[in-house]
């Protein structure tokens, strides 16, 4: 599905659920003389209503199938599968916009190089839900962590912000074994309040489990218990099972058999008690407060086969409070409420404090030749799904059974006072506005206007082709392929190897309007005074003199290399800056119209490397700095890298340094504050640098930092406010990822993670908007059914019938590729490119 507003995707991917609100079951609340009385004088609660449309869908976060959700108050908590990376994404509960976002195998921001583990366990709890806890702006969300090289097998807990992600604490649980024979021990979250943290440690397939109870605030190991797995709260209790085939799963997982059950003391971990002492076989079903649920077996004398029974226990003391008709399906709110299925047909509560007593309704829920189950309970209302032959029907009920009102057809997986997430088709969820006893307000529209698309021509100006084709025709580059492309004015400027040697560059240089050439050089072409072009691939376009020159490097007899600029009107040599002369190699690393800087190489074996700035107008050498890799320049700083060899040789930025470009003064450095910066982006008055724990937009004066992101790998932007970024993991076969887009304005910095873009690739940004391509599974780059798409910083679409993909767009025209372009120089290159009139 290609990216939409949020508000249009959720109506689309979930008008059947919204339609069934308005027409399944419009059974009104009971009238008291109507309603089955509930027990001991209860008044029924009011019914929840739901929005008409969801608000968003796990769609819009990249997942093809939600795992699991938790509302935490103007907070959702997801987590689920995104095209085979586990995704938890931390978001707006009404918008759907991430506020942050982890998967795994990404680094933990703050995390020391610790990155989010994979499988089972590692981003939700035994209930299935992602693990949340805290009040306010003080909560935190729990993720299971692998630990850096070379001790990566480290595995533990670690507790992160829930504004940003950060981590707040961290503790490892298991380290590899002596021998490093087989699969190490297992690290599983299961349950987390105020008061604990609670976590299993287990060999091969739940084996030997151990419950880990770490303190909330700082991660310090408050007890430990040998032998099971504690996951469910009840006042000062923790209840748990003990070893069995398997471990705790999910309500709706398979029945463990060959278990006890037990309570230790929240605080010290002290054993309470354990069913082992009154049962053959014990399976916690639900928990509230002071009761506990449980089926168990007992022995029957003179049967072979033993009874199965449901009991009612003290949560506290193990005591047993009674016994019960077979109870299924149980479902309970933690607190006060456990609601139930009978062998009947009839639901079955039980109230907290109420020294467990069962409350069986007296008419069920559907009908009398109808089962169902609860599929979940909060604050009194109890939501049963019908289970019959077709398809499933839902119900909000109170514990007599009494409708309260109309229900969305799908099962609902979590309830807020303000939002319901409901399941939908293919694993999908939606999230609709809720409000208790009256109708909720529905999502707003954006209050930002999506920005109009520049009026881009279908029909081109002119093509350039490096193999031309006769209907109609194109210009003949007379490369291999297109490099580089850049619009300079009324100018187009670009670069590749030639068709007839595959080995010599050429620059070439056309009007933007007809595309006739105006002139090109080749390397080795002459310069005049000796001197021969020598790099001209990447294009380097600068103003000086009241003229725009290309800056190429040049090299001479007896070994000097220097920088030459080259009018864009004519190709005439205006100038040449020699930089060394035989006693080292010259790169151009960055130009701008104020000052270039070179990189100049050792000819000295092991010797180091000197940035040297000069001013273009006067080709001045401004200063010098050893040991430092200039990356841009412009705005008066020279941003400039600083690298050194990890244990395995490869070279890894250390320091990203800010040098005032007039002086080489240090402005601000990164260093000592991110680990392993690099720049990624720079312009429009901001900076994105890339870290070893995810990335950050900088005020490109100060350095100060304006929002951090999650790990990016590249950026693009045109100078303005919009940058576009690419995020996350290269897979088997290419990029898996998605865009970031990054809105600068009056010092301020806003980051948009558009989940919903992981169908898209080959991001670039073009003013008020950036580009993408949308390629179908099975399209090859190039083919039939590819889409060229605009859209803006919010990841509306704006266009999605382009003739290509922008490249370049300014002066009236738009330079247009083919979808095989690689981002800048380096990659495969294109096999031409289409010049178009732009108005408006």
């Amino acid at each position: 599905m290609l990216p939409k507003s949020n508000r249009a995707r959720a109506m689309a991917a979930g008008a059947v659920l919204l339609a069934v609100v308005a027409v399944l079951d419009a059974v009104c609340v009971l009238g008291d003389e109507a309603a089955a009385p509930l027990p001991d004088g209860e008044r029924r609660p009011a019914p929840v209503r739901f929005g008409e449309s969801p608000m968003w869908t796990t769609r819009d976060l990249g997942m093809v199938e939600a795992a699991g959700i938790g509302l935490h108050g103007g907070t959702a908590v997801v987590a689920g599968d995104a095209g085979g990376r586990d995704r938890l994404a931390v978001t707006g509960l009404r918008t759907g916009e991430p506020r942050w976002v982890l998967e795994s195998g990404e680094p933990l921001l703050d995390g020391d190089g610790a990155h989010a583990d994979a499988g089972p366990g590692a981003l939700r709890g035994a209930m299935g839900e992602p693990l949340a806890y805290g009040r306010g702006d003080d909560w935190s969300v729990l993720v299971r962590y692998a630990g850096k090289p070379p001790q990566q097998a480290e595995t533990g807990v670690a507790a992160l912000s829930g504004e940003d992600g950060g981590v707040r604490w961290k503790r490892a649980l298991a380290r590899p074994g002596s021998g490093g024979d087989g699969p190490g021990p297992r690290v599983r979250l299961l349950a987390a309040d105020t008061r604990a943290i609670l976590a299993s440690v287990e060999a091969e397939r739940g084996a030997r489990p151990k419950t880990v109870a770490l303190d909330p605030a700082t991660g310090r190991v408050l007890w430990e218990h040998e032998g099971g797995w504690a996951y469910r709260f009840a006042g000062d209790a923790v209840l748990g099972e003990t070893r069995g085939e398997q471990p705790p799963a999910e309500r709706l997982g398979p029945r463990r058999t060959g278990t006890d059950v037990f309570a230790l003391d929240v605080r010290s971990g002290r054993m309470l008690w354990d069913s082992g002492d009154v049962f053959d076989s014990a399976h916690l079903d639900a928990v509230a407060g002071d009761t506990a649920v449980v089926d168990v077996t007992e022995p029957e004398p003179g049967r072979m086969l033993p009874d199965y029974r449901t009991v009612l226990l003290d949560s506290a003391t193990g005591r047993v409070r009674g016994y019960a008709d077979r109870l299924r399906d149980c479902a309970d709110d933690g607190r006060t409420l456990i609601a139930c299925s009978t062998l009947h047909g009839r639901l079955a509560t039980v109230r907290s404090g109420t020294g467990g007593k069962v409350f069986t309704a007296e008419t069920p829920p559907f009908d009398e030749r109808t089962s169902f189950r609860v599929s979940s309970v909060w604050r009194d209302r109890i939501f049963v799904t019908e289970q019959p032959g077709g398809l499933p029907r839902q119900a909000m009920v109170d514990r007599a059974a009494n409708r309260l009102g109309p229900v969305p057809s799908d099962g609902i997986a979590a309830l807020s006072p303000d939002a319901a997430a409901f399941e939908v088709d293919d694993g999908d969820l939606a999230v609709v506005p809720a409000a208790v006893g009256r109708k909720p307000a529905e999502a707003a529209e954006p209050a930002e206007p999506a920005p109009r698309p520049p009026g881009i021509a279908t029909a081109p100006l002119w093509r350039a082709e490096v193999e031309p084709a006769p209907d109609p025709p194109g210009r003949d580059t007379g490369l291999s392929r297109v490099i580089d492309i850049e619009l300079a004015g009324d100018s187009v400027v670009y670069t590749g190897p030639r068709r007839d040697h595959d080995e010599t560059d050429t620059q070439v240089v056309a009007d933007a309007g007809t595309g006739k050439v105006r002139w090109s050089v080749a390397e080795g072409a002459p310069l005049g005074g000796g001197a021969e072009a020598a790099d001209v691939l990447r294009v380097r376009v600068v103003s000086a003199g009241g003229e725009r020159l290309s800056l190429v490097r040049y090299r001479a007899s007896g070994g000097a290399e220097g920088v030459a600029a080259l009018s864009l009107d004519d190709g005439g040599v205006r100038w040449k800056k020699e930089v060394v002369r035989g006693d080292g190699f010259v790169s151009l690393a960055a130009a701008g119209d104020e000052a270039f800087a070179v990189e100049i190489s050792s000819a000295v074996r092991g010797g180091e490397d000197i940035m040297a700035v000069y001013a273009t107008g006067t080709r001045r050498e401004l200063w010098r700095e050893r040991g430092m890799t200039p990356e841009s320049i412009g705005g008066g700083l020279v941003l400039a890298a600083e690298t050194a060899r990890d244990e395995e040789g490869k070279r890894k930025p250390r320091d990203l340094v800010a040098y005032g470009t007039a002086d080489g003064e240090p402005r601000w450095r990164l260093g000592d504050r991110y680990r392993e910066p690099g720049l990624l982006y720079d312009g429009g008055g901001a900076a994105v640098v890339g870290t070893a724990d995810g990335g950050a937009v900088l005020d490109r004066a100060t350095g100060r930092e304006l929002a951090r992101t999650v790990r990016l790998r590249r950026c693009e932007g045109d100078g303005g406010a919009l940058i576009v970024c690419e995020a996350g993991a290269v897979g088997a076969t290419g990029p898996v990822g998605r865009a970031v887009t990054v809105r600068v304005r009056d010092g301020a910095a806003r980051v948009r993670d558009l989940l919903e873009t992981g169908s898209l690739s080959l991001y670039g940004a073009a003013g008020d908007w950036f580009t993408a391509v949308h390629r179908p599974d099975g399209v090859r780059p190039g083919g039939e059914g590819e889409r060229f798409l605009l859209l803006d910083a919010a990841g509306r679409r704006v266009s999605d019938g382009l003739p290509g993909r922008p490249a370049t767009i300014g002066g009236g025209f738009a330079v247009l590729t083919p979808s095989e372009i690689v981002h800048r120089v380096g990659g495969s290159g294109v096999r031409g490119f289409a010049v178009h009139r732009v108005r408006g």
